[in-house]
């Protein structure tokens, strides 16, 4: 689950150019989300585009985040003055191409949504500032209608995730006006709760253990200081396991109990046990990071690497899927869809945009290519496995993190990639 949220002057379609998540669908069907949009695959060849602007305003700063169940796919926008009703928060579609409103959550500010694997039970959170209470919210039909399960008093409630159907695991972290985070449990897919104040600061982002209902990960931002908790009692208690310098973008969590995450956007760590993390030296640098069973989905740094996503392993490297030079054009939707009466007018800017990141008249780099102009008879532009350090190279030095200590790694800059977190007495 992806924490970044981007920044820029103008819309998405013109923002600087990143990935940001990665979703598996199936075998070989694909959702990642951009910075510049929503690129989705059915057959792992033809990628299509779809753009932010069909739910959210022409000049919108915040990018959506997105909750993926094959195709019925969930949308929530932070800021209600952002969205295409300035009302609504939370949209839905089965196709890419129509969005619709979901009911039940009309006035009220949802930083985020979740759907879990089959598509039926969805949860949104709220964050009303200078209200007495925010609200769980849960549907029983993949997010077309929600209505409220818990009302939480004093807290903003910052993040929501769920774990696999057939575990039932749900749960929502929060921030409450004295600063301290929580985490609310569920067991039931968000029927029932349980309530713990776990930590000094407000709880972004978190990870559910796809097969142990009792395990999960929390990412707490203490006010610029990022440290990643672990629970293996449902929350009750707490641990540190990681206390980097620098922020934590994603955590995943494998069915073996292995955890991903990436940090700042710079390098992936690691812990096969979950819990002692080592730094990945055989990917490349990336936002966020998806599974689908022994498949590890990179959205990596674009403006870094040339590429937008890249699979495989940590034993045996990854390599390019897809990156934004390969879009094949924007999701065909009919006249009347907003696919078609918005994000389709767009795509000319998108691909302006696009033609002026790659720099192919200046430089003559197309995707993959490194610029080198040396002809060594090999190619290896599909391949994004880390080679020798550079100057800037996180991998380059110590290779253990060092767990619970200060993570020794150079954290490159985001561009206008910025935070943007939601706390108490916020201006």
């Amino acid at each position: 689950m992806w924490l970044w949220s981007l920044t820029f002057a103008a819309a998405h379609v013109g923002a600087p150019v990143d990935a940001v998540d990665a979703h598996a669908v199936d075998t070989d069907g694909r959702v990642l989300e951009a910075s510049i949009g929503v690129f989705w695959t059915e057959d792992g060849d033809d990628w299509r585009w779809v753009c932010h602007e069909a739910v959210t305003t022409e000049t919108a700063v915040i990018t959506p985040r997105y909750a993926i169940a094959g195709r019925r796919w969930l949308v929530s926008i932070s800021r209600l003055e952002e969205t295409r009703t300035l009302q609504d928060a939370v949209y839905w579609t089965d196709d890419g191409c129509t969005w619709s409103v979901s009911e039940g959550l009309t006035g009220l500010e949802v930083p985020e949504v979740a759907i879990d694997d089959t598509g039926t039970v969805a949860l949104a959170v709220t964050d009303n500032e200078g209200t007495a209470s925010n609200f769980i919210y849960r549907s029983s039909d993949g997010g077309q209608t929600f209505s409220q399960v818990l009302e939480v008093s004093d807290q903003l409630l910052t993040s929501v995730v769920l774990g696999p159907s057939a575990l039932g695991t749900a749960i929502v972290g929060g921030v409450d006006t004295e600063g301290q985070g929580w985490l609310h449990w569920s067991a039931d897919h968000g029927e029932t709760w349980q309530s713990h104040e776990v930590t000094t600061g407000e709880v972004v982002s978190m990870a559910a253990h796809p097969t142990d209902a009792n395990i999960g990960y929390a990412v707490i931002d203490g006010v610029g200081v990022e440290t990643l908790l672990y629970t293996a009692d449902a929350g009750e208690s707490v641990s540190v396991v990681l206390d980097p310098d620098g922020a934590i973008t994603d955590v995943e969590v494998e069915p073996s109990g292995g955890a991903w995450l990436s940090f700042s956007g710079n390098a992936y760590l690691y812990a096969e046990d979950g819990v002692t993390f080592e730094l990945v030296t055989t990917g490349p640098p990336g936002i966020g990071v998806g599974l689908h069973g022994d498949l590890v989905m990179l959205a990596t740094r674009f403006e870094l690497v040339n590429d937008a996503l890249a699979e495989g392993d940590r034993v045996d490297g990854f390599t390019q899927r897809f990156s934004f030079f390969d879009v094949d054009g924007p999701l065909e939707c009919p006249e009347g869809t907003h696919g078609g009466d918005i994000c389709s007018p767009l795509y000319p800017v998108l691909v302006e945009s696009l033609g002026i990141l790659d720099g192919s008249e200046d430089s003559g780099l197309e995707s993959g290519d490194d610029g080198d102009d040396g002809d060594d008879g090999d190619d290896d532009s599909s391949d994004t496995q880390a080679e020798d350090p550079a100057p800037n190279d996180p991998t380059e030095g110590e290779k253990d993190c060092g767990c619970g200590s200060e993570v020794a790694l150079l954290v490159l800059p985001l561009g206008l990639v910025s935070f943007i977190r939601r706390r108490p007495g916020r201006d």
